[in-house]
């Protein structure tokens, strides 16, 4: 990643207000953010109402603390990959963070669709099963928390959609290992998220554009609830 391109005028605002809340948080000793937007979450949503889960997250994000969450102006993008996949999809998730794009999958592929959500960070599980459940998707939604390489070998069967979300640097090798596994097949849609310029991604991009086994396209969005320029590749897998 590159880390300077946080201090350009576009990200500065951003960037401080961000160093500010962490620097607060590590005086008084507060919890990680996962922790505490799950406990937003349990105080101010209402039970049971994914869309008011989100809308809650959200609000977190924008007047308490930022939020590395898909966020909603990729809400329509997801929707947008339900309707290119069956009702009853296997979607494979590497990072869950506070579980917001977990619920947004759910919600979006309906209630036959399943979900496998691979988070490294043992908050980032309680946070992320926290809101999930409040959401009433626990249903959908399994957790398995560990290193994406070593639980990526657990697996077993053929996922529809492939969300990477995770460190950078591992989506290009983590993808490898999910082919060489045979987890995705013809027709399987490999989503690739900040993946813009301040990313550094190219390793990655470079990989699924070149290789001769993708389909991509690549859609401009914004980094999280922020103005600062940001990209999704979408890749459909051929062979």
């Amino acid at each position: 990643m590159q880390l300077w391109r946080f201090l350009l005028p576009s990200a500065l605002g951003f960037t401080l207000k961000n160093m500010a809340h962490a620097a607060v948080d590590k005086i008084k000793g507060a919890p990680s953010r996962t922790i505490q937007a799950a406990d937003y979450v349990a105080r101010h949503a209402r039970q049971g109402d994914p869309e008011d889960v989100l809308r809650t997250l959200d609000k977190f994000a924008a007047e308490e603390r930022w939020l590395m969450s898909v966020g909603p102006d990729k809400g329509p993008l997801v929707k947008e990959l339900a309707d290119r996949l069956p009702a009853n999809a296997r979607v494979l998730e590497l990072g869950a963070y506070c579980g917001y794009s977990a619920i947004l999958l759910a919600q979006a592929f309906g209630e036959q669709a399943s979900i496998v959500s691979i988070v490294v960070d043992k908050d980032s599980v309680a946070g992320a099963s926290a809101n999930v459940a409040h959401a009433g998707l626990s249903g959908q939604v399994t957790f398995i928390h560990g290193p994406s390489s070593r639980m990526i070998e657990q697996l077993e069967g053929n996922f529809d959609l492939v969300f990477l979300d995770h460190w950078k640097d591992l989506y290009k090798p983590d993808l490898q290992l999910i082919e060489q596994r045979q987890l995705i097949g013809p027709g399987s849609i490999v989503v690739a998220d900040n993946v813009g310029e301040i990313f550094a991604a190219d390793t990655y991009l470079d990989y699924v554009r070149h290789c001769g086994h993708y389909e991509s396209e690549n859609r401009p969005a914004t980094i999280e609830y922020t103005s600062v320029p940001d990209a999704v590749e979408i890749s459909v897998y051929r062979s």
